[in-house]
């Protein structure tokens, strides 16, 4: 049923079973990101006009991390009425392993100088279906003694919009309808075989993190396409060029082992990619916030 809503960011919360019921589980949560995936592939080929960042909704948490304060809109994403959310803890919310990465950030957070932390969360929703969903956690700091040190967390996801660019597309069709041409950019247009080709090189960087990678023009040619494909089909796929989809995924990568392996920083870093453990450290922060270090020893403290 949420899925014949639209609501293609829900899925059914995995268990440890090997029986039937967990196998169909998978199909579903399968098709579910195929579907998820070929909506947004299609908008690709004109992302701008179609897509864009929403809010979807938001918690207030006291310095305790009970929720406070949310929004009415709060149950057509998760199922819960505003009035049952107040007081609850935010953690029992969460899916089993959302509530490890949260546990994780309120130590990390505890800890840090920062004021506003990037996550992606799971939420099980009152018909215990899971909602994925980005958010951002930020620290108020006010003079109103109520309002400091409490906790803002909000989700935002990828979502469809016409409004916006309503009048910039009438401009375009009055433009064509009266034959003026104005001046653009080469842009290239996805189709299906140049999107398949897109994923094959994300996957194959994602398997050789180690490994340098080659010239564009070399992959390119591997891969069956042109340098100028790659190049802009890498920016219309994943909003990176190719380089720096290699430093994301080295990064997230590099998260999951510090946060939960027991390797030498300095192994780790070599393990995906990184020439030393300094410029590792570096990245990692820009990226997270936080040094490796931190991480770890805020994994160590729980």
């Amino acid at each position: 049923m949420e899925l014949y809503k639209g609501k293609f960011y829900t899925s059914i919360e995995r268990t440890d079973y090997t029986d039937v019921l967990e196998a169909i589980a998978l199909c579903v949560n399968m098709v579910t990101e195929e579907v998820r995936d070929s909506f947004i592939h299609e908008g690709y080929v004109n992302s701008r006009p179609s897509y864009e960042f929403s809010n979807q909704f938001f918690f207030i948490l006291d310095k305790e991390y009970r929720i406070t304060d949310t929004c009415v809109e709060i149950e057509k994403f998760i199922g819960f009425y505003r009035k049952e959310l107040l007081g609850r803890d935010f953690g029992s919310l969460l899916s089993v392993k959302a509530k490890h990465d949260w546990k994780v950030l309120k130590s990390i957070i505890n800890n840090s100088s920062n004021d506003n932390f990037p996550i992606r969360l799971s939420f099980l929703s009152s018909n215990k279906l899971l909602v994925h969903l980005n958010c951002a956690v930020f620290i108020i700091n006010s003079t109103n003694p109520a309002l400091d040190g409490s906790i803002v967390v909000s989700a935002f996801d990828l979502v469809h919009s016409n409004r916006k660019y309503e009048k910039e597309n009438l401009e375009r069709v009055k433009s064509q309808t009266f034959n003026i041409r104005k001046e653009r950019p080469n842009k290239v247009v996805l189709q299906y075989p140049d999107v398949d080709i897109i994923r094959a090189v994300g996957e194959h960087i994602r398997n050789n993190l180690k490994q340098e990678l080659p010239s564009l023009v070399e992959i390119a040619h591997r891969f069956g396409t042109n340098e100028f494909k790659l190049k802009q089909g890498f920016k219309e796929l994943y909003g990176l060029t190719v380089f720096q989809f290699l430093k994301e995924e080295r990064l997230k990568e590099a998260f999951i082992l510090v946060a939960h392996m027991d390797f030498p920083l300095k192994e780790i870093a070599e393990k995906v990619g990184f020439k030393n453990a300094t410029h590792f450290s570096r990245e990692f922060k820009r990226r997270y916030g936080f040094r490796p270090k931190e991480l770890r020893s805020s994994n160590s403290d729980m």
